[in-house]
């Protein structure tokens, strides 16, 4: 049976900041680089019903429906993640499915009964089961036409691939290469044959052509020199060309050239988690790519460049291997929860064209205060989307969220609104287009720090004698308060005298009394105005402030 291994989502944040930089980084140098992910999207999740149980589970989409494997059934959900009601029942150890093109046919591998099934999609009944008893545990599928591949191994080994002619009524299981420890992860497509071994260090890829209806070894695409290590998921382009892999090491999503057996680019710049998942959509023009163990769940990159155009996650699950299938511009993705509840996570519009959005707001304004927050929706190349609603959350440093409802870009995309916050402390404004048809949804945020006004007074005598201290007194108050417990101002005095001998120093710090009051006292020693500042910075959550006051010495 092909090896399961899932790290349990609760100790995966730890592991994602631990052993990092033991990971090899210079393969593929000069290959494909990618930036960091744009954005992250709106989702929906649904409990499918089942609890994990360290089984090997797969999804299947296609004719409006998502099938999941689950132990002893497929579960059935439609295309807006929700569960149908519907299941199909009877079948013992359900791992990879397979969907042919028009969708009317699913087929299943089922290592308790060592068979596959093939299913009717209209009815949900079993049409014919396969017999697989000479090759037990079938485990992995890759359905091209009439021909199904199936990988199949058990835990104590051995494995191996046949290949069945559907079209016949009794299909014959014909024998692919030699023997595998376990299942070995399969791909098919064009006139190419993909079988990558499993459960090993350094797993090899053995590519086959099968133009010509048998299996004809091509050569194999070394997993020692890519550094291939655990093999979890394979995908191939329409035409058979072009491999991605989803494989512990080296990290990254490497791609292939079938026909050259090389290395020609990868996905994902640096380590974040274990690859476990990939798929291709919009005509193999997206690369889905999942992980385990790291801090991003799923990131779309552009398959052509390898730029890393969206990336979404789920901290409170982890992405299953194989778990990962396009549905027109979405993708679904197979969670196990912390609960260890298994889950159906929708994506929703990640394969469509992107927008921008861009919010700005002062970095700090003073409590009573009006905000004023601006921002522009674009496309990509920064033409504007015209007049569209946006949802805009206004959130607390305590988490609080208050909606701001009415907001509509302009038909230049731009949009401004004012908004007064009720409490001192940082606020954000998250500002959110949830996306049409035609283009992928966006969000931005703009941070305000929101402070108490300060005051400061100071007053004393009017005039002065040289020699014979003066004394000064004040108040500082935040919000109408009292400060802060040790505050101190900063006390500047200038002198200003006919013979220009006066200027300016700054005088011992003051400290504020913890009713707000304080005292200075200075002792003049020459004749002339003397004008003095006293200064409070203020601190985060309250501004700065300042008073004069002046004196004529004799």
């Amino acid at each position: 049976m092909q090896e399961v291994f899932v790290r349990h989502p609760l100790v995966r944040r730890l592991a994602a900041h631990c052993g990092a930089a033991a990971l090899v980084t210079g393969l593929l140098t000069g290959l494909l680089t990618v930036a960091a992910p744009a954005a992250s999207a709106a989702d929906t999740t649904t409990d499918l019903g089942v609890t994990f149980d360290s089984y090997t589970t797969d999804l299947a989409v296609g004719g409006g429906r998502v099938f999941v494997s689950a132990t002893d059934r497929i579960i059935v959900a439609d295309t807006g993640g929700n569960l149908t009601g519907d299941a199909v029942t009877g079948l013992s150890g359900v791992r990879e499915l397979a969907l042919n093109a028009d969708a009317t046919r699913l087929y299943a591998a089922l290592t308790g009964s060592n068979e596959v099934a093939e299913i009717d999609t209209a009815s949900l009944a079993v049409t014919r089961r396969i017999d697989l008893s000479a090759h037990p545990c079938p485990s992995t599928l890759a359905l091209l036409g009439e021909r199904l591949w199936v990988g199949h191994g058990c835990d104590d080994g051995p494995g191996g691939v046949v290949g069945l002619d559907l079209s016949a009524a009794t299909p014959a299981p014909v024998a692919v290469g030699g023997e595998h420890l376990s299942a070995p992860v399969l791909a098919a497509a064009g006139d190419t044959l993909v079988v990558g071994w499993t459960g090993l260090h350094h797993a090899d890829m053995l590519v086959y052509d099968i133009g010509g209806g048998t299996p004809e070894p091509r050569g194999t695409i070394d997993g020692t020199k890519w550094r291939t290590d655990y093999l979890r998921d394979l995908a191939l382009t329409s035409d058979g060309i072009t491999l991605f892999s989803a494989a512990d090491g080296p990290g990254r999503f490497n791609r292939y050239d079938t026909r050259t057996l090389a290395a020609t680019g990868a996905y994902g710049d640096g380590w974040d988690g274990y690859p476990s998942a990939v798929a291709l959509g919009s005509g193999g023009a997206y690369v889905a790519a999942g992980r385990q163990f790291g801090s991003t769940d799923l990131t779309l990159y552009d398959a052509a460049t390898g730029a890393a155009m969206f990336a979404a996650d789920k901290p409170d699950a982890e992405l299953l291997p194989d778990g990962v299938a396009f549905s027109g511009s979405d993708v679904f993705a197979l969670l196990r929860s912390s609960a260890d509840r298994l889950l159906l996570w929708r994506v929703t519009g990640v394969a469509l064209p992107a927008s921008t959005l861009k919010v700005t707001a002062p970095a700090r304004a003073f409590i009573g205060s009006p905000v004023t927050v601006e921002g522009r929706l674009t496309r990509a190349d920064g033409k504007a989307l015209g007049l569209k609603p946006l949802a805009v959350t206004r959130r607390s440093v305590e988490g609080r969220k208050d909606p701001i409802a009415g907001m509509t870009t302009r038909k230049d995309g731009t949009f401004t609104f004012q908004d007064t916050p009720p409490d001192v402390g940082e606020v954000t404004y998250q500002v959110f287009w949830d996306g049409d048809d035609y283009y992928r949804r966006s969000n931005a945020s703009a941070t305000v720090m929101i402070r108490h006004v300060s005051t400061l007074t100071m007053d004393g005598p009017q005039s002065g004698v040289v020699g014979t201290a003066v004394r000064l007194t004040g108040v500082l108050t935040v919000g109408g308060n009292p400060p802060p417990p040790r505050v101190t101002l900063t006390v500047q005095r200038s002198v200003y005298n006919d013979d220009g001998s006066g200027g300016s120093v700054t005088l011992p710090p003051v400290s504020v009394n913890d009713d707000g009051t304080y005292t200075l006292t200075d002792t003049p020693t020459t004749a002339g105005r003397y004008s003095y500042l006293a200064m409070w910075s203020g601190e985060a959550t309250a501004g700065p402030a300042k008073a004069t006051h002046q004196i004529v010495v004799e």
